[in-house]
């Protein structure tokens, strides 16, 4: 009986070879094509390499004004279409110091945000701390080379816990409570039933309201604006 024995050796094969063998046989399998070349996750990869820490550390609280800053993003849901509001929050007595609205929650309308921030206040950001979440507008080249251009030092929380942004994600469900839902009605809000021009302009006018007049407990009931103007230069707080 003959037997069939089957060889062991190990022959170094062409990777170019193999591929024209699979191909002439039809064994070449389907590949997804990349959907950006190589440069681009070459520059992705970088970017991870270059995730700012965390400075806050979910410690939520500044003695001086303008000193410590936390920043986010959230949408308003309108009947046309969804945009998204940037906001820039101060630690040192809640103010939201600088506002963007876009219909694209992108790079552009994190950089305006900041552009009109130091528009407002000036040339006083040099050291300052300014918070945020992973989010890839956040990472982007264009946003961290125009805070570094302001003198602003990045600080980000843990991918997916919202906690490390506690205080942002408490404004922003006050604007939306306050704002859009105390006076649409939170369903019409979440349903879209609501014309997107209407839900601007109230979100709009509660911001003037809550840095002017809306109290807040920890201030000792001043406002935010009322609380900056008599600690100008920053103290504990506690109003005088």
């Amino acid at each position: 009986m003959t037997r069939l024995v089957r060889s062991r050796i190990r022959r170094p094969v062409n990777a170019k070879r193999v591929k024209r063998l699979m191909k002439e046989n039809d064994l070449l399998s389907s590949v997804r094509k990349r959907k950006f070349s190589e440069e681009v996750y070459a520059r992705r990869r970088e970017l991870k390499g270059m995730v700012p820490p965390d400075l806050i550390k979910r410690c939520f609280f500044s003695l001086e004004p303008r000193r410590r800053l936390v920043e986010d993003i959230t949408y308003i849901q309108g009947e046309e279409r969804v945009e998204y509001l940037n906001t820039i929050s101060d630690l040192f007595n809640g103010e939201i110091l600088a506002w963007s609205i876009s219909t694209s929650p992108d790079s552009e309308l994190c950089i305006e945000t900041i552009e009109r921030l130091c528009q407002t206040w000036g040339d006083c950001f040099q050291g300052t701390i300014i918070h945020s979440d992973l989010g890839s507008s956040y990472m982007s080249y264009e946003y961290m080379k125009a805070v570094k251009n302001h003198g602003m030092i990045m600080s980000v929380g843990k991918k997916g816990c919202c906690y490390d942004n506690a205080a942002m994600e408490s404004l922003n469900g006050i604007i939306k409570t306050e704002a859009l839902y105390c006076r649409f009605g939170k369903t019409k809000v979440r349903e879209r039933r609501v014309p997107i021009d209407e839900l601007r302009e109230a979100v709009v006018r509660f911001i003037e309201y809550y840095n002017s007049e809306r109290p807040k407990k920890r201030l000792g009931w001043l406002s935010p604006v009322e609380f900056r103007n008599r600690n100008p230069k920053g103290t504990y707080l506690v109003p005088i």
